[in-house]
């Protein structure tokens, strides 16, 4: 290898090295910044908009518990026979059907939704 083209290889790793590093302490600085701008604006607001803010997640959350029962009726009441669907489209409905069943608490995780 030439060493005028190994000294620039050499360089060039460096290169990327130090900006991938810069990156990095970027996106940290960032992020920091983000959440003392959060934490500033959530001191800043009066508790009425936090109380109103905890009505909303309170109303929302019902809704979402609503329809995951709903989900929940129209998955275990679903039909998929041999009248309805066949073959390997049945097969891959009943397949599909399964694995939604087996996560069925649809509605967990509403309170940490991010409203």
């Amino acid at each position: 290898m030439d060493p005028a083209d190994f000294v620039q290889e050499l360089f060039d790793g460096l290169d990327r090295e130090i900006q991938s590093g810069v990156q990095e302490v970027q996106d940290w600085i960032e992020a920091q910044v983000h959440g003392a701008a959060v934490q500033l604006l959530d001191s800043l607001m009066p508790p009425i908009v936090h109380a109103g803010n905890s009505a909303v997640k309170v109303s929302e959350s019902a809704i979402v518990v609503s329809a995951a029962a709903g989900i929940g009726l129209a998955l275990g009441s679903a039909e998929v026979g041999n009248t309805v669907l066949a073959g390997a489209v049945a097969d891959t409905v009943q397949r599909g059907i399964g694995e939604l069943k087996a996560e069925n608490d649809y509605a967990k995780g509403v309170n940490s939704i991010a409203w």
